[in-house]
């Protein structure tokens, strides 16, 4: 009796609570197709700079979701995820590498694994790959979102394998060239011992840092200006729109601007006659001279030195140091700094262009957290992302002042400073 009135309480229990549980299961339903839903009217259109509410809304929305799943997902995958993700990067390098995004396209948009391996047979000058590995790894692009796989075992690209796109405007293929390359491997995994020495991933594994070694190593030296290059074409929009005071320069130089690629997408932007000069090491100059093609080329001229020996007197009214400052000591930096203050006239600007830490959203933390970290792996060992504050002092120390800072939708911060009268 005792028993059979147990079971039956049970039987109830459970009848009662079942209703309970569908409409848990309905608001966490519902909670995410309102969350991705919102999530996809803040980005889209992705080829359009969103406005600031949208930009705003679009990083709460990220954070809420990112938050949501990571709560709602086991521990134990997470983990297993986050040790595996470097497998995933490098299928994205192998995807770039091959040119397969470039290959589907030209191929008519859909080809299948043995099409495409004659393709890249034909294009990459490697040797043939091997079809059985080609065709799992292509698979496995499909579940990390990288390809499209058809019934009838053809493979078309995504909105993320678009971007790796030769011709795409917002290519990105350089850039996972740098950092998911097999330079970029070894390099990283060089962090578990710089995490005692002190010293970047890239020393640990040449014994020189990198941007000493990118002055022995052309192959090396081209691959990171490209990848850079690809950073900038794809930040530069924002930054400019969010900085209209470009606007009122007439010749603007860019002090360690690489191939000129964030310059001569500011002249793009103000069709009107603003002059540019760009500054860097004599091999970085020589790309860029094969790189700056096109509209407003002829409006920047290109200058090799160094400016950790001297910087020239441009005459400019308006001068950039874009990721200049974070590849420095703070002793170096401010050596950098003190230069300029010599060359920039008083009543002309300073835009010192950089992420800085802890000014923007959880999204955009979490990025500069994840470049920080490359930076250690990467860059010199003593850089490092800085925060606005410690930039502040930086500048006021070296004689610029009447700082300004400017929040971009790239999460860049522009720090608009100008030469103090009486310099310390």
């Amino acid at each position: 009796m005792h028993g059979s009135v147990t079971a039956s309480a049970t039987k109830e229990m459970k009848t009662q609570s079942l209703p309970f549980k569908i409409r848990t299961v309905h608001v966490v339903a519902a909670l995410g197709a309102l969350s991705v839903l919102l999530g996809y009217i803040c980005v889209a259109p992705p080829s359009e700079l969103p406005s600031w509410p949208r930009y705003s809304l679009n990083a709460k929305v990220w954070q809420s979701f990112e938050k949501w799943t990571q709560h709602v997902k086991p521990h134990h995958v997470r983990i297993v995820t986050m040790a595996l993700q470097h497998i995933e990067s490098r299928a994205l390098y192998i995807l770039a590498f091959l040119r397969v995004p470039d290959l589907i396209d030209a191929g008519g948009g859909a080809l299948t694994c043995e099409e495409i391996k004659m393709a890249v047979d034909k294009a990459s000058g490697y040797g043939p790959v091997n079809l059985q590995f080609l065709c799992r790894l292509l698979h496995a692009a499909a579940h990390f979102d990288l390809l499209k796989e058809a019934d009838e075992e053809k493979y078309s690209l995504t909105p993320l394998t678009e971007l790796l796109l030769s011709n795409h405007p917002k290519s990105l293929r350089q850039f996972v060239k740098l950092y998911s390359g097999d330079e970029a491997l070894v390099i990283s995994t060089a962090l578990s011992r710089s995490i005692f020495s002190g010293e970047s991933g890239f020393k640990e594994t040449y014994r020189r840092e990198l941007l000493d070694y990118l002055q022995v190593d052309i192959s090396l030296q081209e691959i990171y200006d490209a990848g850079v290059a690809d950073d900038a074409r794809l930040t530069a929009p924002a930054i400019i729109a969010d900085y209209p005071s470009f606007s009122s320069c007439k010749h603007i130089c860019d002090i360690g601007g690489g191939l000129g690629s964030f310059l001569q997408q500011i002249l793009a932007y103000y069709s009107f006659g603003i002059k540019g000069t760009n500054f860097d090491l004599p091999e970085v100059i020589r790309s860029a001279r094969d790189f700056l093609k096109g509209e407003h080329a002829d409006q920047i001229t290109l200058v090799a030195g160094n400016f950790s020996d001297n910087i020239p007197t441009f005459g400019c009214d308006c001068y950039i140091l874009k990721d200049i400052l974070q590849n420095w000591s703070d002793e170096d930096a401010a050596g950098i700094l003190k230069k300029l203050r010599k060359v920039v006239a008083v009543g002309n600007r300073l835009l010192v262009i950089e992420r800085v830490m802890h000014t923007g959203s959880y999204p955009e933390e979490r990025v500069k957290a994840l470049m920080d970290l490359t930076m250690m792996a990467f860059n010199p060992s003593h850089s490092r992302l800085r925060s606005q504050e410690e930039l502040f002092y930086l500048l006021e120390d070296t004689g610029f002042g009447d700082a300004q800072t400017y929040h971009t939708r790239a999460g860049f911060s522009i720090i608009e400073v100008y030469p103090t009268i009486h310099p310390k």
